[in-house]
């Protein structure tokens, strides 16, 4: 689950909320896996934010975090994801090299394309710099 909130005071709100939810139906958060994220402005990011508690618990502040596959980051950009794909890529193709290194170039090529190209990597080269390319 995922809570968005434009303020600290409406972030607790939303945790009152969900702990009275929890409580009323059985069921208890694992504190142990609540984190909390503050997206930076610009250059602008509060540099102390009161504790935020669930279950009388205090919860975890992170620069990142990993949703549905997607690294979420303060700064809202995806050179994490690109990095990591980078690297996946590289592991990927010098697998192929490997294995496959006496067939033909026009196998290797299509090889290639099968298992190195993701559709899912190259919607984030929209913002590339020359030194994630």
């Amino acid at each position: 689950m995922v809570l968005l909130a434009p303020s600290v005071a409406a972030l607790r709100k939303m945790l009152a909320v969900c702990e009275t939810y929890a409580l009323s139906h059985g069921l208890v958060y694992n504190v142990k896996k609540t984190e909390y994220m503050v997206f930076k402005a610009g250059a602008k990011c509060p540099l102390f934010v009161p504790p935020l508690l669930l279950n009388r618990t205090q919860i975890n502040r992170v620069k990142k975090f990993k949703y549905l596959g997607h690294w979420v980051t303060e700064v809202q950009d995806d050179n994490v994801d690109m990095d990591r794909e980078r690297r996946a890529l590289s592991v990927r193709a010098n697998m192929l090299a490997r294995r496959f290194a006496r067939c033909t170039e026009t196998v290797k090529i299509t090889l290639f394309k099968a298992y190195c190209t993701s559709l899912y990597s190259a919607s984030l080269l929209f913002k590339y710099t020359h030194r994630w390319l």
